[in-house]
């Protein structure tokens, strides 16, 4: 899977500049948030992401495609940090990814506007921040605790991997799918996006009380809702 994206990535760079039409620099923020139901105990998973992406834009688009991008994210470990005050977070708590995203506009208003969906895969260590767990006491049967993680799938780079102190199969890859509102600003030197998605990904839930564990699996589909600003760069 990481292979075929590469590949694909390599392929558009080797298409004539002829080919492409603006190239930005993105910035995006972006909120995630839903419930994971357990027998005793309802987990919230809530986070916060930033996005930076070099994005090209084809001048005409294609039937597929009218561009993509490549980028970095990280994932806020705000929700453990008190807003940023713990400063014994080390860096890979955060998620950290690689991203690669394909998209498809409909020009609405004279290239003004414009709509479409997008495919993006992200690849990298999602730290602890998809880590939850959570409990209640329920007087004579103990402690019920549900404890939630992302099931990573992918192999990191050996490098990587004694950098960040983990495993090799540490890594997560997981797909994207989300819809643009698109407003150009001074000619296009300026793009303005609304966005709403969906991220899917497998947890493990993992639920423990004086009767023993019960671990499960299950894939979420978890809404995403955000905004993101791009200046023309070439």
């Amino acid at each position: 899977m990481i292979a075929r994206t590469v590949a694909i990535a390599a392929l558009m760079c080797l298409l004539p500049r002829a080919a492409f039409a603006d190239g930005r620099i993105n910035f995006r923020i972006d909120f995630s948030n839903t419930d994971v139901q357990g027998p005793d105990n309802d987990v919230a998973l809530s986070w916060q992401g930033v996005e930076v992406e070099l994005e090209k834009e084809f001048t005409k688009s294609k039937v597929v495609l009218s561009g993509f991008a490549l980028g970095l994210r990280r994932e806020l470990f705000y929700g453990f940090t008190g807003f940023g005050n713990d400063k014994n977070v080390r860096r890979w708590d955060e998620g950290t990814y690689l991203l690669f995203r394909m998209f498809r506009t409909f020009d609405l208003s004279k290239k003004s506007w414009s709509i479409g969906p997008s495919v993006t895969i992200l690849y990298g260590i999602p730290g602890t921040t998809l880590n939850r767990t959570t409990g209640a006491t329920t007087g004579d049967a103990g402690n019920n605790v549900t404890y939630v993680f992302p099931l990573r799938n992918s192999n990191l780079p050996k490098l990587l991997a004694e950098k960040a102190e983990l495993v090799a199969d540490s890594g997560l890859l997981y797909p994207e799918a989300s819809f643009v509102i698109r407003k150009r600003f001074a000619k296009g030197g300026v793009v303005l996006d609304w966005l709403g998605g969906v991220r899917i990904i497998r947890f493990g839930i993992v639920d423990s009380s004086s009767q023993g564990d019960l671990v499960t699996e299950r894939r979420l589909f978890i809404p995403s809702v955000g905004v993101r600003v791009g200046f023309k760069i070439f």
